[in-house]
């Protein structure tokens, strides 16, 4: 196989589709922000990763991190300012 193969079909088959631009590395990114924002351990997804301190991960995917602060924060907060029980 050529190395550039796998590249040249995701392009192809990116336009095809009507996508922006994918690589390979694109999955490693999908793959860390799906785990992220399924509340997995970050020392699990820095292992995965290949990361050798959780501190790379944790530079890396500080804005997913946040977001789910922010989230975390207004589900808390609709649970104590909710109005009728359910």
């Amino acid at each position: 196989m050529h190395p550039d193969s796998v590249n040249i079909w995701l392009r192809s088959f990116a336009q095809r589709h009507g996508l922006g631009h994918i690589n390979p590395h694109s999955f490693r990114h999908t793959m860390a922000s799906l785990l992220l924002h399924g509340n997995m351990d970050i020392g699990a997804i820095s292992k995965r990763l290949g990361h050798a301190k959780i501190s790379t991960t944790l530079d890396i995917y500080s804005h997913i991190l946040k977001e789910s602060d922010e989230q975390s924060a207004e589900t808390i907060a609709d649970i104590v300012l909710r109005k009728e029980m359910a």
